[in-house]
């Protein structure tokens, strides 16, 4: 559990890595998780290692904005008994927005969609998206994803969490972040290729 909920933000606004933090103590072991390109997969990496554990089950989509929602669809679908959570950027749920309307329509129950939104392009330098114009609750909800939730401040984001995790998918969770990450922020140490099959692996496992 989230040791205490005040821990994982600051006075200005829910930063992406601080909400990184607490999605990875609550999603379930097993899962499945398909982090998108740039600073979200890169802090999900460090995060992992500051807390000793493996990355065997996250794909980090690196170099692929935009399609790590497709690669969770069929990991998804293939392995219908895992969990599969996609934390996904606005930038990159934007490029590809049409993959979306193909979640919607196959419906995997076991699919778990993330959004991060802090309305900006952050890792190629901070230019703002079309985030501001869109309704992604909406968007979700016309397209047939079966749950929608939105996060907007620390109050709740435990009990959101939960409730989140707990329903049948496809469902949506907007969490609205603001810009901003550590200067001392590395890069993943271990290649896409070794990520790669360290991940294969994890799903070749039954169980």
């Amino acid at each position: 559990n989230i040791k205490s909920t005040n821990e994982c933000f600051s006075k200005d606004g829910i930063f992406r890595e601080q909400a990184l933090e607490a999605l990875l103590k609550i999603i379930p072991d097993e899962s499945v998780i398909v982090s998108t390109t740039g600073k979200t997969s890169r802090e999900i990496f460090e995060i992992r290692e500051k807390r000793n554990e493996s990355h065997k089950k996250d794909f980090l989509t690196v170099g692929s904005m935009g399609h790590c929602s497709s690669i969770a669809l069929g990991i998804a679908l293939g392995r219908p008994e895992k969990k599969v959570f996609c934390i996904d950027g606005d930038g990159s749920l934007i490029m590809h927005m049409g993959s979306l309307s193909t979640v919607g329509k196959v419906k995997p129950s076991n699919f778990y969609h993330i959004l991060i939104n802090n309305k900006v392009h952050e890792s190629v330098g901070g230019q703002p998206t079309a985030a501001l114009n869109i309704n992604f609750q909406r968007l979700a909800s016309s397209i047939s994803y079966q749950n929608t939730q939105l996060i907007n401040d620390f109050n709740n984001f435990e009990f959101i969490l939960k409730k989140f995790i707990g329903e049948k998918g496809p469902s949506f969770l907007e969490i609205e972040a603001v810009p901003g990450s550590r200067e001392n922020l590395g890069r993943p140490t271990k290649s896409p290729k070794d990520n790669k099959i360290d991940f294969m692996n994890f799903l070749i496992k039954k169980g």
